[in-house]
């Protein structure tokens, strides 16, 4: 049996003036063939996970297409124009295949598509038709729509953030593929996305209270029937239709009990969203704080989150520092033109 491997990933923060072209894809990572093997096949990577699965079920793994960018504005519409063209490109190249593993970010927008991996998802989809299984892999700031989950057969997201079970989520999805192309399970999947969104904040996957939602979450797994669940924290810099946080559930057979397990996480989510909300400190008791404190302290303007795709030109932190008139700090700007 052979399965491709895509993997078309961004971040895409709609509130930067600066959009991601072709050339940053290039400077991050843009293969096809070969060479995504030789990259990422021993990688921790979700992308390496996909390799390491299905060489351990002697499935021959087809790699096709590669593209990585860092988080910043959202990606033009001649680069995902390109990407797409790649995408099929390699696929027709390929010849037949008998599955494919793919791994969007979940949280991509385009000039022309604010649900930017539910479209080339649902082109893919379209491309290779009804028949073929599709396990999707999403990062934990995934913003999910039903679009993305309905070109899929199975979708599983991050565990953790920070993100570190990215090469897990890959062994697990490619393992999930194998199940399904040797007949032993026929995994549906069911969404619910309750009208919240967790505050990036309160999104450390190890911390209260988070872990009793995942808690939670884990307990399910246990249920007969279930094959996997995922929670999807959802990413607040994207000013989209589906931002907010997120419930999937893949089930052996039975949607409805997918459904019903999705709205049951959405439910509880729903009844404490009060302890997900924002509980951020303003900047000039950030400052006192550390001033106070015998060790060095990091500030994040949250704001200004380069993790999250802004550009680090923010000059709140600086200019309060100044009035402070602190005798040792160090504030990071990016602003080449200065």
């Amino acid at each position: 049996m052979r399965v491709g491997i895509i993997s078309i990933q961004q971040e895409s923060n709609t509130f930067s003036s600066s959009p991601t072209t072709l050339d940053d894809f290039k400077a991050d990572a843009l293969l096809t063939g070969e060479a995504i093997r030789e990259m990422y096949a021993d990688s921790r990577h979700e992308v390496g996970g996909f390799f390491v699965g299905l060489a351990e079920a002697d499935i021959e793994a087809i790699p096709l297409v590669l593209a990585l960018a860092t988080p910043g504005g959202v990606v033009q519409h001649k680069t995902l124009v390109r990407l797409m063209e790649m995408m099929f490109e390699q696929l027709e190249q390929a010849g037949e295949l008998d599955g494919l593993l793919v791994a969007p970010h979940g949280a991509a927008v385009s000039e022309q598509h604010r649900d930017m991996d539910g479209y080339w998802l649902t082109a893919l989809r379209d491309r290779v038709g009804p028949k073929m299984w599709v396990v999707c892999t999403l990062d934990a700031h995934a913003n999910i729509s039903k679009r993305m989950v309905d070109a899929c057969n199975a979708t599983l997201v991050y565990r953790t953030n920070p993100h570190l079970d990215q090469h897990e989520i890959g062994l697990e999805a490619s393992r999930l593929i194998t199940r399904s192309l040797r007949g032993e399970i026929q995994p549906v999947q069911a969404i619910a996305s309750p009208p919240v969104a967790i505050s990036i904040d309160r999104q450390d996957t190890a911390a209260l209270p988070c872990t009793d939602l995942y808690a939670l979450a884990d307990a399910m797994l246990g249920r007969v029937g279930i094959l996997s669940n995922s929670v999807s924290l959802g990413f607040p810099y994207a000013d989209v239709e589906e931002m907010g946080s997120s419930f999937v559930v893949v089930a052996d057979q039975d949607r409805s009990l997918a459904q019903r397990s999705a709205d049951e996480l959405a439910q509880y989510l729903t009844d404490h969203r009060q302890v997900f909300g924002c509980q951020l400190i303003d900047v000039d008791q950030a400052l006192r704080q550390a001033a106070a404190g015998s060790q060095r302290t990091c500030l994040l303007d949250m704001g200004d989150n380069v993790g999250g795709g802004s550009p680090g030109d923010g000059t709140t932190l600086a200019h309060a520092m100044h009035v402070a008139r602190l005798d040792s700090a160090f504030v990071c700007l990016y602003d080449p033109a200065a």
